[in-house]
């Protein structure tokens, strides 16, 4: 939903949004995306994985197509980080969101992974805290908490048995 409501936003502030269908097992055809790129196409935004029903997007196949047009690619991966390997770079992946909690972590933390060299503009102005893009007091405790989750979720995933 985070991503379809930022979506219907930018739609009200006069952006053209193309919404991609999805077939009955929720997954985008990579190549109907291609037939949907325009000049004025700036972001592709798919989400790595359903929670709901466990599709897992072509995410490497999307991101080559962005990659071939020059296209900010942004990964909604709330569903997927702690679950799933998920190589940013080989991916193709210049934008890419987790939550916490999907890991077993603290409530309400989240990250924006932002590939270096893309730039964007910060959603609060005040006192430059993230690197500038989030202004507020930073939550000591729940970084330390988000990074512990994440470590041990990429632990379970090389662990075979579990």
């Amino acid at each position: 939903m985070s991503v379809l409501n930022i979506c219907k936003y930018l739609q009200k502030q006069g952006f053209e949004i193309t919404y991609m269908p999805v077939d009955k097992q929720g997954m985008v055809d990579p190549e109907k995306l291609k037939d949907e790129i325009t000049d004025k196409t700036v972001l592709i935004s798919v989400m790595y994985a359903n929670s709901e029903i466990g599709t897992i997007q072509p995410i490497r196949e999307i991101g080559k197509i962005a990659r071939e047009n020059q296209i900010y690619f942004h990964v909604d991966a709330v569903a997927a980080a702690g679950k799933v390997p998920i190589n940013v770079k080989e991916e193709n992946i210049d934008l890419m969101s987790i939550s916490s909690n999907d890991m077993y972590g603290p409530k309400g933390m989240g990250a924006l992974y932002i590939k270096s060299g893309v730039k964007i503009q910060p959603i609060i102005q005040g006192g430059g805290q993230e690197g500038g893009l989030r202004s507020g007091t930073e939550n000591i405790p729940g970084i330390v908490g988000m990074s512990k989750a994440a470590e041990l979720a990429r632990e379970e995933m090389a662990d075979p048995v579990r």
